[in-house]
């Protein structure tokens, strides 16, 4: 009797799910790890807005799991449940990846993975996944050609104790995510190799790598206590500030800002500030002359890319069919490039 009430449950769930669709609309859920977070914020808006554009055959969801990979399992399941077509995630915890893949695979779903980058491995295990993203390594040496070309446009003015080095803090985010990871050491090691072709000493770090966890207010936080420990009118003042992504280098501007540095003002004093994403916020803030520059990470690109996939695959087609983009050697991953931003373009 049970296997029979077992199999009547399941037979209604699927023609419920089917009349849910009879109309022959798509449905896609993308997931989302922190609705706050400024850049995956203008990745949402636009591909709200490229979406819009099809409404009338996709029908699509946008859940916010709050930074919490809990959550957002909870909201993968409930997506699952009820009936989706396809998996777009941003996910929390990149090591959380393969879960995710098995859940897909489980119910057959395609799933797109963007911006938080999951392995090789996880990839290749299922042939209905794909990630959508950046190259990590790419954007730190990025930074730190934009960091050698800030200082070597007026090394002097920058070493504020003139003892022939730049002296820097570091603002990173999460230790197993690979965008905080390649920009932490490519930014230092690139920058540091065009100083020396220059002719100038290596950068001198303050401190420890802080994790300020992509955000202003942790920033912030860390900023004030290291203007604490190595104020400007020290022996050792902080004369460089590097940061994985804007939100946290606008944290540190706050501090800044605090004790007169990076004001904008005309005769204020200040010292170079770079980020990554080149936010609205950070060019408006590097146009203003609180802050020095920043690597663009394209969203409105991403979210085309991201888009262009959903469609395909509501269509039936694969991922690239019809498509500029091309996969990555042996691995269904898509890079979309980086850009330095210094307010002149």
């Amino acid at each position: 009797m049970k296997r029979i009430f077992s199999f009547l449950f399941v037979a209604l769930v699927a023609l419920t799910l089917a009349a849910c669709k009879k109309d022959g609309t798509f449905v896609v859920d993308i997931f989302i790890y922190e609705y706050s977070d400024t850049y995956i914020g203008t990745v949402r808006s636009a591909m709200n807005n490229l979406l819009k554009e099809h409404e009338g055959n996709i029908k699509y969801y946008f859940h916010d799991a709050k930074s919490s990979q809990e959550d957002q399992m909870t909201q993968i399941d409930n997506a699952i449940a009820r009936g989706t077509d396809l998996l777009v995630v941003n996910i929390v915890e990149t090591e959380s990846g393969q879960t995710v893949v098995n859940k897909a695979k489980e119910n057959n779903l395609p799933v797109i993975f963007f911006n938080r980058e999951v392995s090789d491995e996880v990839i290749n295990s299922y042939d209905k996944a794909a990630f959508i993203g950046t190259d990590p390594d790419e954007a730190g040496y990025m930074q730190g050609q934009l960091i050698a070309d800030i200082l070597l446009a007026d090394y002097d003015k920058f070493d504020l104790n003139g003892d022939g080095k730049i002296s820097y803090v570091m603002l990173r985010a999460d230790l197993d995510n690979p965008e905080a990871n390649g920009r932490t050491k490519y930014s230092v090691l690139e920058a540091n190799r065009l100083l020396e072709e220059a002719g100038k000493p290596a950068l001198k770090q303050i401190g420890e790598d802080y994790n300020a966890s992509w955000q202003t207010s942790k920033a912030h936080e860390a900023m004030q206590n290291f203007l604490k420990s190595n104020p400007f009118n020290g022996d050792d003042p902080i004369e460089l500030v590097i940061a994985n992504n804007d939100d946290m280098a606008l944290g540190a501007i706050q501090a800044l800002n605090e004790v007169g540095y990076n004001t904008g003002k005309e005769n204020d004093p200040w010292i170079p500030v770079v980020g990554v994403d080149a936010t609205a916020t950070a060019q408006a803030a590097i146009k203003a002359g609180k802050m020095s520059g920043s690597v663009k990470q394209d969203a409105q690109a991403m979210a085309e890319c991201i888009v262009a996939f959903i469609l395909n695959t509501a269509e039936g087609k694969s991922y690239l069919d019809g498509l500029d983009y091309e996969f990555e050697s042996g691995v269904d991953k898509v890079r979309i490039p980086y850009a330095i931003y210094t307010g002149d373009e």
